[in-house]
């Protein structure tokens, strides 16, 4: 057996706990699996996941029924889904991808967003992921794009194809702490479409690491839209409810 195969069964784990020891940055508990960090396994096991119904869009909302956002028809995308609210051990999982590059993290995520049933159910036969793309300068600092290893993650375990077909063309603000206007405005325009027979008549799934306000995700929905996609729905591991 290589030692590709035994680091990936995680039977090096004992010894790495012992020579390297690491503290789970959610609960600062001992990582005794260190190999299928950065969390501790009973962080991983408590991502905060939604637990009330959602709106087709994948708000979540008490009762049933449309989102008064979808009933007026202001959603340019049909579908939505995540994995949980934008807290706790998510929060923590998704800032050590986003922000100190632990890039194993998009695995574990993949992993626990497929348990899902909505998240299935948005992510038919033949439809393709597409992943919110960085500004070609941003992207060289931070070395990746955590959008682009989610949608490999989750391409992966669902055979989806992925298709970066969109393109960032104008090196917007960072959104955080915007507000929901200053969002919308800040994201006007920066998307194209490239390649667009790859969409052109399908189901184009678009992914991302959180869902905050959704400027990022409809304006990509309606770029996709325009270059033809027959349907255009949005997976995020996280939503900030």
């Amino acid at each position: 057996m290589s030692l590709a195969t035994l680091a990936r069964k995680g039977l090096f784990d004992p010894l790495l706990a012992v020579v390297f020891p690491a503290r789970c940055p959610a609960c600062a508990g001992g990582l005794d699996s260190p190999s299928r960090g950065p969390l501790c396994e009973p962080c991983w096991a408590a991502l905060p996941v939604h637990v009330v119904p959602a709106c087709p869009c994948g708000r979540p909302r008490p009762g049933a029924g449309a989102c008064p956002r979808c009933r007026r028809g202001l959603t340019p995308f049909r579908a939505g889904a995540s994995l949980g609210p934008f807290e706790g051990s998510l929060r923590t999982a998704l800032h050590e991808l986003k922000y100190r590059g632990r890039r194993r993290v998009a695995a574990r995520l993949a992993e626990a967003m497929l348990r899902r049933d909505d998240v299935r159910r948005i992510l038919d036969a033949g439809a393709v992921l597409v992943p919110v793309p960085l500004h070609p300068r941003r992207r060289r600092e931070r070395g990746f794009n955590q959008a682009e290893l989610l949608a490999a993650e989750l391409g992966r375990r669902s055979g989806l194809t992925v298709a970066e077909v969109l393109v960032r063309r104008q090196d917007t603000a960072a959104q955080t702490g915007l507000s929901r206007a200053a969002r919308r405005t800040n994201v006007s325009g920066a998307f194209a479409a490239r390649g667009k027979g790859r969409v052109a008549g399908r189901v184009a799934v678009v992914v991302d690491d959180v869902f905050t306000t959704g400027a990022t995700a409809m304006a990509c929905a309606r770029v996709l839209s325009a270059a033809g996609a027959a349907e255009v729905r949005v997976l995020t591991a996280a939503r900030v409810v």
